[in-house]
C-alpha cells in the first residue's frame, strides 16, 4: 500500500500545494544577503525535490535532504548536520526554520538556533516549545535571523508550503 500511495502522491504532488504567502520573497531576500538555503525534511528527498521543482522553488536551495538522503530522520541531529554540510555551510552559521517540536528538538540537539513559524502542524502552540524566535509571516524571517546574529546558512525545514 505504501508504494501505491507514493506513486499516487508523486503523480499529484503539486495539485493542491502552494508556497506560503511571502516565502518566495523571503527566500530571495535571504539569498540576496548571501545566505545559503537548504531543506532538511522528514519527507522523502526525491518527492521534496519534485514538489519544489513543480512550484519553481527548488533552485533556491543548495541542498534538499530527507531521511532517504542520509538514512536518518529528524529529530536525530545527524540529518541537520549532514544537510548543512551538503549545502556547504557550518553549524556555527546555521539557523533552522521549522514548525514543530520535532524541528525544534532537531535544532537543539544539533546546537543550532531555531526560528519557528506559528502556522504549522503542531497541536501545541509553537511558542510553548521555546524556539529562539517565533514568526507569524515569512516577511518577518530576515529580522528574526538577524536577531539571532549573523548566519550564512538558513536551513529551512518543512515550512515553505501550505
Amino acid at each position: 500500500m505504501f508504494r501505491i500511495f507514493i506513486d499516487h502522491y508523486s503523480a499529484h504532488i503539486a495539485d493542491r500545494s502552494r508556497p506560503f504567502p511571502g516565502v518566495a520573497a523571503a527566500l530571495d531576500a535571504l539569498a540576496a544577503r548571501g545566505n545559503r538555503l537548504a531543506v532538511c525534511t522528514n519527507k522523502l528527498a526525491w518527492l521534496s525535490v519534485r514538489l519544489l521543482d513543480a512550484l519553481g522553488l527548488s533552485a533556491r536551495f543548495a541542498a534538499i535532504c530527507g531521511p532517504d538522503t542520509f538514512g536518518v530522520q529528524k529529530p536525530d541531529p545527524a540529518i541537520l548536520r549532514a544537510t548543512v554540510d551538503a549545502a556547504g555551510g557550518t553549524l556555527a552559521d546555521a539557523v533552522m526554520i521549522g514548525d514543530s517540536g520535532t524541528d525544534i528538538a532537531t535544532a537543539r540537539a544539533a546546537g543550532v538556533p531555531v526560528v519557528a513559524v506559528d502556522f504549522g502542524y503542531t497541536e501545541v502552540p509553537v511558542a510553548a516549545l521555546a524556539p529562539d524566535r517565533v514568526i507569524s509571516h515569512f516577511d518577518a524571517l530576515s529580522a528574526a535571523i538577524d536577531a539571532l546574529g549573523s548566519a550564512s546558512l538558513a536551513g529551512c525545514a518543512d515550512k515553505v508550503l501550505e
